[in-house]
């Protein structure tokens, strides 16, 4: 039994997810890179640290594999509870040590100016969820290689307990063949994670190492992201092979190679996008002169006066003196109840207007996509100098702008021809 433990990077390829509002009104990004915590455990260095239900799948069947099939192979005639006694608590040691590994990287990356949003861990092990990309191929370096010299550590600690620890038989021996198997399963997951394969730490190990020897960071990026899906090709391959010849174990090597193919063309579709937002303002991909709606609207008279005359799905509000006060969606009036739209106002059901990200159109747009990405609805709107509201951007708008450039490379290419 085993589990892997990348870091992900929020980036432009996450905005072109739906997003679906939860219940509290805030919605949530559906897309897959996002890892939702069930539990929220608390914060660890700065960071909130949760917990997916999934872990629940794991969490058993390690305990269940060490109590009934491990710790019995090495100490049998044991009690059953002796058993389960070590197996559960290796297996909390174990989680804790996935905690450990993903902190490492959190540390690491606020200390090189990367913010950190959430540490979740889940059904193949942990994820950290960066908001940006290091800005340098050193800080790449030194974020994805601190996991695996974690568990490295871990693995050494466990093992000089196991050599120090007095063993005299008994119930002291299988927990001391307990602390054995955490010694052994964090040297296999650090070695497993330094595979150079992205989404793995190895995979950024390796784009750091491509990014400074030739100083191109997409070009890396895409290299690793490919060496990636080989390598989930390759387990889905195995996995395939071992279920058909040895039994059901096949099927986790099947599900985490698959896991790590998606992933992996996920982060090369995320490295093209980069290169095309690269050098590209807000106001190339804004919609200019958005529509305004008042804030005291019903959500009834929006539906049945304003929505049939226009096919955008982005709705600024402005108070009765014309001041910005918000931004709702289309999704968020899709989910406001009907037997409650008529005494819904858009104001009740808005993203507030300090939650919304702000940018003006001679910026970066890059820059902007790190702040619409810890927006609930992955929009920003645009003001001028003058503080007047000229442009918004969504995910379509990103969208459009992406598609039409792949498109015009293309005709480009064809044309060199």
């Amino acid at each position: 039994m085993g589990a892997f433990r990348p870091y992900w990077n929020h980036t432009a390829i996450d905005m072109l997810k739906e997003r679906t509002p939860t219940g509290n009104g805030r919605d949530k990004d559906t897309s897959g890179r996002k890892m939702e915590q069930n539990i929220r455990l608390g914060r660890i260095a700065g960071v909130p640290v949760g917990i997916n239900w999934s872990i629940l799948v794991i969490f058993w069947l390690l305990a269940w594999e060490l109590a009934d099939l491990v710790l019995p192979g090495y100490h049998p005639h044991q009690s059953t509870t002796t058993y389960w006694i070590a197996g559960i608590l290796a297996t909390v040691l174990f989680f804790a040590s996935l905690l450990a590994h993903e902190v490492s990287h959190a540390v690491v990356a606020k200390r090189s100016g990367v913010g950190v949003r959430r540490i979740t861990l889940w059904l193949f092990g942990g994820v950290s969820e960066l908001e940006s990309e290091a800005l340098t191929p050193g800080a790449d370096f030194r974020i994805a290689v601190v996991g695996p010299l974690t568990s490295f550590a871990l693995a050494g600690l466990f093992g000089v307990l196991v050599y120090l620890l007095p063993k005299t038989g008994g119930h002291e021996e299988v927990l001391v063949s307990a602390l054995g198997w955490l010694a052994w399963i964090n040297l296999l997951l650090g070695a497993f994670n330094l595979i150079p394969a992205a989404p793995l730490d190895g995979g950024r190990v390796l784009r750091a190492a491509l990014w400074k020897h030739g100083g191109d960071r997409v070009r890396a990026a895409t290299s690793a992201a490919r060496t990636g899906q080989a390598f989930g090709y390759v387990l889905v391959v195995l996995g395939v092979l071992e279920f058909l010849t040895v039994g059901l174990i096949g099927l986790w090597y099947v599900f985490l190679g698959w896991f790590l193919l998606t992933a992996a063309r996920g982060e090369e579709s995320a490295a093209v996008m980069r290169s095309s937002l690269a050098d590209v303002h807000v106001r190339d991909i804004m919609t200019p002169d958005p529509i305004t709606f008042a804030s005291g609207m019903t959500v009834t008279e929006l539906l049945d006066n304003q929505l049939h005359r226009y096919r955008f799905g982005s709705y600024p509000l402005v108070a009765p003196n014309g001041q910005l006060q918000g931004l709702t969606t289309m999704t968020r009036v899709r989910h406001v109840h009907a037997d409650r739209r008529q005494t819904t106002r858009l104001i009740d059901i808005a993203c507030p207007l300090p939650d919304v990200p702000v940018g003006s159109p001679g910026e970066p747009i890059p820059d902007l996509l790190q702040r619409m990405q810890a927006s609930p609805d992955g929009r920003a709107l645009v003001i001028d100098h003058a503080g007047r509201l000229v442009g918004i951007v969504s995910p379509s708008d990103i969208a459009r702008f992406v598609q039409l450039s792949m498109l015009r490379s293309q005709t480009r290419r064809v044309q060199r021809d």
